[in-house]
């Protein structure tokens, strides 16, 4: 720089001498240094950031000016913090010039770490015109850069951010169910955020979000809804409660337990316990509850069946149709005859009474309803002609000893033991159990028995009269020895 005179600008730039112009910058005449910090923007050298942020405390709007716009034209990272403190200058188009910068240039600049810092700059920011590109930064290519705005949008309390956050989480969510994989910080920053805005503001956007398609995303905004707690919020939470889609409903019945509120015992408190699939104290809210009963069974589990029809039976509801439904319902109450009434439908209710009913008396009345309509099964009973005669002969009413007498006769004939070589042993209700020689181990007589079967290659008998457990034995083995002894279970 000459000793007298002001430094030429023009020169400088052209030998891009940085330094130079980085010096001019203090000169004392501001068209100096105005033309000085001009000249740096046009040769965009990291090394005049921190001069030029500097000279946006100038006392010449003009430079200060020119200072901006040479951050502007630089770019990067380092640039971000002077621009967000120029939105304070005094000067109307300084301000512009750093706005612009933030809110458009440098959120879609190629480095991807200076989008990132802007991202969090806004949020500090805590502007209007932060909201619609920190909401595009959402959808950034680079995930810290999403993860920034999300961050910046929690901070500023920004409810416009709900509804696109409910569905960075519904669509990790279904990511995650579908292919196991899913974008886990994403999903925890949105989720995290979503819990930040979660108070009385975000009702309405959240209720918006009830209106979307996805039941992910349905869900998403039921749970946040839920952590409010208001009583408007509980009304839109029992009015979900009558959803087409079940697991909204069960969402819906979720977050008022959340809540803490308390079903009455009415058509709401009925369709509340129904969506918990909790189907006793569904009945418990009185004859309102039967229609919810009867539609929640056909798509109900097994054991869950059971239970619906033990709360129908409980709200002394009989079945119209006569469907498989119905089949299940006489089947629970032990009205086999029903079931053969209804024919086809039926056989489904009655397999399932043949593996699971608690009586094997039961049991025995489900095989006897599947032959009668030409649909005989070879287990839990390999002769139910035989264990349907020892039951009658067993409930004939005659006294003891005849019916001893009696149920040996008709083994006997059965040839199912030698009464010269063989004594019967009954159990504890007199069916016949066991056969054995004076001296010898007894056999259980499997023909008369009730069997399951199990994964460990072991076969158990039952007594179809009282329910005993008489035997394990191990199929296949040389001795097909009794590994537990008869038991009163």
């Amino acid at each position: 720089m000459p000793l007298f005179g002001p430094p030429n600008i023009d020169q400088m730039e052209a030998r891009r001498d940085v330094q130079g112009l980085i010096k001019a910058l203090a000169w004392k005449d501001a068209p100096v240094r105005r033309a000085a910090a001009e000249a740096l923007g046009a040769l965009h050298d990291p090394a005049s950031v921190d001069a030029l942020a500097v000279l946006l405390a100038d006392e010449n709007s003009g430079v200060r000016r020119a200072a901006v716009g040479a951050l502007v034209a630089r770019g990067g990272q380092r640039v971000v913090d002077p621009l967000v403190r120029a939105l304070a200058d005094p000067d109307a188009q300084v301000r512009s010039i750093a706005e612009n910068a933030l809110y458009k240039r440098l959120m879609a600049d190629i480095d991807a770490e200076t989008r990132r810092v802007t991202a969090t700059a806004l949020g500090r920011l805590n502007t209007p015109d932060s909201v619609a590109p920190l909401l595009n930064a959402v959808k950034d290519a680079d995930e810290n850069v999403r993860i920034a705005a999300i961050k910046a949008l929690a901070t500023m309390g920004e409810m416009q951010a709900v509804l696109p956050l409910i569905m960075i989480v519904a669509r990790e969510t279904a990511r995650a169910r579908s292919t196991g994989r899913s974008d886990a910080a994403m999903e925890r920053a949105a989720s995290h955020a979503l819990d930040t805005l979660a108070d009385a503001r975000a009702i309405a956007p959240l209720r918006a979000a009830l209106s979307q398609s996805d039941p992910d995303a349905r869900e998403v905004a039921i749970r946040r809804l839920a952590r409010i707690g208001t009583p408007e919020v509980a009304g839109v939470l029992t009015g979900l409660l009558s959803d087409g889609d079940a697991t909204i409903r069960r969402a819906a019945a979720r977050g008022l337990a959340e809540m803490q509120w308390q079903p009455t015992a009415d058509e709401t408190g009925a369709r509340y316990w129904a969506a918990h699939r909790e189907w006793r104290r569904c009945a418990e809210c009185g004859p309102e509850a039967v229609p919810f009963l009867v539609a929640s069974y056909p798509g109900a589990a097994a054991m869950e069946r059971a239970d619906i029809m033990y709360a129908l039976a409980q709200l002394e509801w009989q079945p119209q149709a006569g469907d498989a439904m119905a089949a299940a319902y006489w089947a629970a109450q032990g009205r086999f005859d029903k079931c053969i009434e209804i024919g086809e439908p039926a056989v489904e209710a009655l397999d399932s009474a043949l593996r699971s009913a608690p009586r094997w008396r039961f049991r025995v009345e489900a095989a006897a309803a599947l032959a009668t309509l030409g649909q005989s099964r070879e287990e839990p009973f390999a002769h139910l002609d035989l264990v349907q005669r020892a039951l009658e002969i067993l409930d004939a009413g005659g006294e003891g000893a005849d019916n001893h007498g009696t149920l040996e006769t008709f083994l006997a004939e059965q040839h199912l033991f030698d009464p010269d070589t063989e004594k019967v042993e009954s159990c504890k209700c007199g069916y016949p159990a066991s056969k054995g020689a004076a001296g010898g181990a007894p056999e259980v007589i499997t023909d008369l028995m009730g069997f399951e079967r199990s994964a460990a290659n072991t076969t158990t008998f039952y007594c179809p009269s009282c329910d005993v457990r008489r035997a394990t034995i191990v199929r296949g083995s040389p001795e097909a020895g009794i590994l537990e002894p008869p038991t009163d279970e």
